[in-house]
């Protein structure tokens, strides 16, 4: 984004731009001082802000978030979710891959809709979906149009059937089987939650290196010996390892992780993880998420 200071245009679409990263979208915002370039002064000083996305021009002056929102979903993809989806053009690359910010958004309505459904709720609609995740309801009826007509206007989406849908774009139907690290209370906390059960994924084992907390019964799992890792994420066919370890360990129960081939490691400690290329970490911070939110309101 080029602007100004004291351009209060530019702090708008600053705001407006926070709000549309918030929605899941995912991007890095550079601005540029046109100031600090002559030249740049000279060409840009009546229109900005000007927002570019990867060298196309968005919007000039007064931001237009939808028009940014639709440039944003043609950039950044992410692997398609699943073959025989017949996705809209704008949200595909060579027929083959899904927007992030579509798939983010797209996560966060089966969050609702599966805690709907738990609720006994049969239907939901955009609006109702747009209240408990501050997305733009034409925003929802756009992301759900362009994989089928799943909604009917004044009775809204049928829950059972749009959770299915999106588990199958978002490629989370079936069962994925995790690992879990850490008999501690947050350790024990998740594996007698139902909050991976409610998506698809099995907690099948847990680990520890407390000699007196191997052997014991957590959420109707054994606790199995550190030692026994990469034995039991073959025969079970692990996919996520999650870590609810101390900081000063979970680098090594990442190594050993990667050892063994999972490619996906959810990491609840503070720990900043190194691992190859081809492995995902997702670290999950309640105090950054707090903080994160705090800005929002304080803006």
């Amino acid at each position: 984004m080029y602007s100004r200071p004291g351009c209060h245009l530019c702090e708008e679409a600053i705001a407006a731009i926070a709000a549309i990263h918030s929605e899941g979208y995912e991007f890095e915002l550079r601005e540029i001082d046109i100031e600090s370039d002559d030249s740049l002064l000279a060409r840009m000083l009546e229109r900005i802000p000007v927002v570019e996305v990867e060298g196309e021009v968005v919007s000039e002056l007064r931001l237009d978030p939808d028009a940014l929102r639709a440039r944003l979903d043609t950039v950044g993809w992410m692997e398609r979710a699943v073959e025989g989806i017949d996705v809209p053009d704008d949200l595909m690359v060579d027929g083959e891959r899904l927007s992030l910010g579509v798939a983010a958004r797209l996560s966060r309505y089966l969050q609702v809709l599966t805690q709907a459904r738990k609720m006994g709720r049969e239907t939901i609609s955009s609006q109702e979906l747009s209240d408990y995740t501050h997305i733009n309801p034409t925003q929802i009826r756009r992301d759900l149009s362009g994989f089928g007509k799943f909604g009917k206007r004044g009775v809204g989406y049928n829950v059972d059937s749009l959770v299915a849908q999106i588990r199958k774009i978002l490629r989370t139907a079936g069962q994925h089987n995790i690992a879990l690290f850490g008999a501690g209370n947050l350790g024990q906390a998740i594996a007698s939650s139902d909050i991976f059960a409610d998506h698809g994924f099995r907690i099948v084992a847990m680990f520890d290196v407390d000699p007196d907390l191997v052997g014991t019964q957590v959420g109707g799992l054994p606790v199995r010996d550190f030692t026994e890792l990469e034995q039991v994420v073959s025969e079970q066919d692990v996919v996520v390892g999650v870590l609810a370890v101390p900081a000063a360990a979970a680098q090594a129960v990442a190594d050993r992780l990667v050892d063994a081939g999972v490619k996906i490691i959810f990491n609840y400690s503070e720990q900043l993880l190194q691992v190859p290329p081809e492995v995902t970490v997702h670290t999950s911070s309640p105090a950054v998420d707090l903080l994160y939110a705090l800005y929002f309101y304080l803006t």
